[in-house]
Parts: C-alpha cells; structure tokens; sequence
C-alpha cells in the first residue's frame, strides 16, 4: 500500500508539483499592449484592481469605482510616469495619460489606462522600462504585446525582467514578417498548453484508465479536434462566451473524470466524453488567446499555428505520460493507485471550481 501510494503521489507532483492558487488565475497579471505607427506610440495598460486598492480604496470595500478612480487620477499619472517608460535612441519620451476606466479582462477586474507617446522621427527601436506593482506585488507580470504594421513581438515583463528592448525589421519583407507572427503563435500555444495545469489534469484523468495506446490515441484525438472546433470559433468572434464560467466548466469537467474513474475500469468510449468536454476547453484555450491579442492580418494563420503548438506542447506531456501510465499497469495494484490518484485530482479541481465561481 506505501509504493502504491507513493506511486500516486509521483504521478501527482511530477506534472503538478509547481501547484499554487495561480492554477486559480489568482496571480497578479497585467497586459500590456502597444502599437507603433510611424512616430507615435499607442500603449493600452490593463492592471489588476487587487494592485491598485492600497491607495484608491477609500470606502475600504475591496472594490474600485468610477469616482475613487477619478479622485486619484492625478496620483496615478505620476505612479505611471514614474514607473513606466519607453526610450527611444536612449532618450525618454513624454508620457500622455488619455484615459483611464474600469474594464474587466477576462474574469478579472481592473484598470485600463490608455497612454500616448510621441518621438521626433519614425520609431525603428524602443526600450521598455516597466517597473510597476512590484515593490507591493512581486509576482505580477505583465504580457506584452508589441504590435507595428505586420510585426508582432510578444514577451512578458516580471521582476526579473523590467528591461525589454524591441526593434522593428523595417528592411524585412512582408512574407518574413508574417513568418515571424506565425512563429511567435506556434511558441505561444506550446507555453499556453504547458502551464495550462488544468487542461493537463485534465489529460492525465483521462488516461488513467487507457490500458493501451490505441485507447489513449482515440482520447487525445478526440480532445484536439473538439478543442480545435471551439477555439477557432469563439477566437474568429463566430461564437461568444463568459470566461470566468468557462474557467469554473474547465474545472467541473476535471472533477467529473476524476470522479467516474472511482467506477469505471475501461476507456473504449472515453473519447466520446472527451470530444463532448473538449468543446469547453477549447473555449478556455480561446479565452486565453484573446487576453493575449491576435493580429488583424492572417488571423486564421495565428490561429492554425497558436493550435499547432498547443498539440506540440500536448505531444511533448503525453510521450513522456503515456509509457509511464501503460508500463504502471503491468502491476496488481494500479487500479488503487489509480483511484488514490483520481482522488487527489478531484479535491484538487473542486478547490478550483470554487475559487473560480468567487
């Protein structure tokens, strides 16, 4: 009973070890994206309101208003012009507050602060220095997005990385260009997929049954065309959804896996469930890619290729999973430290569908 318990919980921190409440979407984010055209800088700030509430929380309800947001806007432009700044051939460029006002992206509540930057000649090349939040939140990050014409370049500022510098290829061809923004969506959909703990528990629920790999290649079939469909119509707009009820299905579905695997033995019509729960975490992928942004021009490119690393990302988890799961049955007592398994993971995904319904 020890090594089949111990044999659990490998399984378990072995892909989910690094787990903390940021499974949860707990963790301080903000976004960042600007677009440069010519000599002007356009930046869209999104910050958490968890972020801002020390200071502009005056009726102490852990909720910002409209007029808490206005009373404060002074303070806050000279937060932001201190913290935040864009150099242009080593030199500062003036920051212009246009405005500011409460938005939610994706389920979470927070400020947009629309800023202006202007340089004396065409921008080739900027420097960001991005230095917010940190002193009082030192997880936050912050997804860049860093758009001018065809050219996309994506990254993520933290507080190890507060100095980000960009050049933009201005002898480059548009075919090159459009190489670059289809690469950069194939890498983010393998990142997406790998520190997508949920879908991956998800994964790994389902395979706990699959005795052979024609049963594990039925189910990861059907996940990758039933996510494929809803990701593709939910990001082209064709369909709309609540992402924060997405998320809170995500887990739901985990639970319920975790839960049939306590009586059921075999996966012959596994990927029937999983075609059906893959539309829901297709919606979840599509929630993602949107808060990350996507390109006006060859939309339909991103998407096939931000797809196409998520099954890489998929591919890689499952060659390293599969044999393992296949070579662990082979012992008498597999079907316990399986059930020992599916236990940890429904606690672990009930956790999650209430944090995610608060």
């Amino acid at each position: 009973m020890n090594l089949r318990m111990l044999f659990s919980l490998l399984i378990f921190v072995l892909f989910f070890g690094t787990a903390s409440t940021s499974f949860a979407h707990t963790q301080s984010m903000g976004y960042s994206d600007i677009y440069v055209k010519a000599n002007e800088i356009n930046y869209s700030l999104f910050l958490d309101q968890q972020d801002l509430l020390g200071q502009m929380d005056a009726n102490k309800d852990n909720d910002l208003e409209n007029e808490e947001l206005l009373s404060q806007k002074g303070n806050l432009k000279l937060l932001l012009q201190k913290e935040l700044r864009i150099d242009v051939d080593s030199n500062p460029l003036k920051m212009d507050l246009i405005s500011m006002n409460l938005a939610t992206k994706g389920s979470t509540r927070g400020v947009v602060f629309q800023l202006k930057f202007t340089a004396d000649e065409v921008i080739e090349q900027i420097n960001i220095h991005y230095n917010l939040v940190f002193e009082d939140t030192p997880s936050h990050t912050s997804v860049l997005m860093v758009h001018s014409g065809a050219f996309f370049y994506q990254d993520v500022l933290d507080i190890n990385k507060k100095d980000i510098q960009v050049t933009f290829p201005q002898s480059e061809t548009a075919q090159s260009e459009t190489g670059f923004v289809l690469w950069k969506y194939f890498v983010l959909g393998i990142e997406h997929i790998l520190s997508g703990y949920d879908h991956l528990l998800f994964l790994l629920s389902l395979l706990l049954i699959a005795s052979h790999f024609k049963d594990a290649l039925k189910i990861v079939t059907a996940f990758t065309v039933a996510h494929s469909i809803t990701l593709f119509l939910v990001a082209s707009g064709r369909i709309h959804v609540i992402s924060s009820w997405v998320e809170v299905l995500i887990a739901l579905t985990i639970c319920y896996v975790a839960m049939e695997n306590l009586f059921v033995q075999k996966a012959k019509w596994r990927w029937i469930l999983t075609a059906l729960f893959g539309l829901v975490h297709g919606m979840g992928f599509a929630g993602a890619l949107a808060e990350t942004g996507l390109p006006k021009r060859n939309l339909l490119g991103s998407l096939v290729t931000f797809n196409l690393g998520v099954e890489a990302g998929q591919l890689m988890i499952l060659c390293l999973l599969l044999p393992l799961l296949i070579w662990l049955r082979r012992f008498p007592w597999y079907r316990k430290m399986m059930i020992s398994t599916s236990c940890f993971i429904f606690l672990l995904a009930f956790y999650w569908s209430i944090q995610r319904l608060q």
